[in-house]
């Protein structure tokens, strides 16, 4: 199963995909998928997700990967909407916080639904918009918070200690909500030092070079905290140079599937696995029963319109019964339950 990740990775090497709608397919109706890179495992993921419903629905799908041009995702958005004449709907990761207003807008004109993940400001209301279905996060203040209570207990001394630590892209509510948990975990845990932080836009080769540097500045330092598990491996790349792999150990989050080998060997001590693949296959399945009028977007209250979803704490204890269920398997999601996930609204 890990090989066909990797074959479905290479192919999704463009723009966009094109899957083929069964015979019976209700109406045609596009899924569009727009997310922000397929560099990255846990957005090539998301396709994933996007292919196993559309193979559910008999509907075609559309990957849409703006590479992180907030301009080239809203551009690409509109562009879809056209080429299928309004008959499509939207999984959306808007590449900043501040695209999810555009986003609404040329979607809401257009009467097209859809739903989004992680990044919108927070006064900008999805129950707003009739057509915006749903905004979903994973709860990041909680990820911040298991990832540094992980790291802080590897420290030679645990809970004693110094590290750095790599941040995700500054217009962006992931990025803030896990360094928030992180300032949460180092407020309990007094005997903790965080000597340096950089901002490493949740890219693995920015990380590296940070890290690098960072170690020039600091080296003797217990741990590194990183946002994402992307940043996570870079770091981990600038410490191999350094002989320092298994001896300070690393955090991220998302939970690809490089980070679950990592654990395993005791180079990473945790993550925290986000599952893109649900993300998909749930805010498809949102935006296709608004669309179809299975779902009353008006009847919904707010606190079902966005809403942050449970994820998956990994560490040594659990990481091999995670993988085999979620990495090596595809797992098996009830699309028709909308809110199995949900923990708490979205204040």
């Amino acid at each position: 199963m890990r090989r066909m990740f990797k074959l479905f990775a290479v192919a999704t090497l463009f723009a966009a995909v094109f899957l083929p709608a069964a015979a019976d397919a209700a109406d045609g109706t596009t899924l569009g998928v727009a997310i922000r890179t397929l560099s990255s495992p846990y957005m090539v993921s998301y396709t994933i997700g996007g292919e196993m419903y559309s193979k559910e629905t008999g509907l075609p799908m559309v990957i849409l990967s703006c590479e992180a041009s907030s301009e080239k995702q809203v551009n690409d958005i509109k562009a879809l909407v056209a080429r299928t004449q309004g008959n499509v709907i939207f999984v959306i990761d808007p590449n900043e916080q501040t695209d999810a207003l555009p986003i609404a807008r040329a979607l809401e004109e257009s009467g097209v639904y859809f739903s989004t993940w992680w990044n919108k400001p927070d006064d900008l209301n999805v129950w707003d918009f009739p057509h915006w279905v749903t905004h979903m996060s994973y709860d990041g203040v909680g990820a911040g918070r298991f990832m540094g209570e992980e790291l802080f207990a590897s420290f030679k001394t645990p809970y004693q200690g110094k590290f750095i630590g790599l941040g995700g892209m500054l217009a962006n509510n992931a990025a803030r909500d896990r360094r928030q948990g992180l300032e949460e975990a180092m407020a309990k845990h007094p005997g903790v030092e965080l000597v340096g932080f950089e901002t490493a836009n949740w890219d693995r080769t920015q990380a590296y070079e940070k890290t690098k540097s960072l170690l020039i500045a600091n080296p003797d330092i217990d741990g590194i905290w990183a946002a994402n598990d992307d940043m996570a491996l870079g770091a981990l790349e600038a410490l191999r140079e350094r002989n320092l792999v298994g001896k300070v150990k690393v955090t991220g989050a998302d939970g690809i599937d490089e980070v679950f080998e990592a654990i395993k060997k005791g180079e990473i001590a945790a993550t925290v696995y986000n599952d893109s693949k649900y993300q998909s296959v749930i805010s498809l399945s949102h935006a296709l029963a608004a669309k179809q009028g299975r779902l009353k977007v008006e009847d919904l209250p707010h606190d079902r319109r966005q809403f942050y979803v449970s994820a998956i704490n990994v560490n040594q204890k659990n990481v091999h019964e995670i993988e085999e269920k979620y990495i090596k398997n595809l797992p098996e999601y009830n699309s028709n339950d909308f809110f199995a996930r949900w923990v708490r609204p979205m204040e």
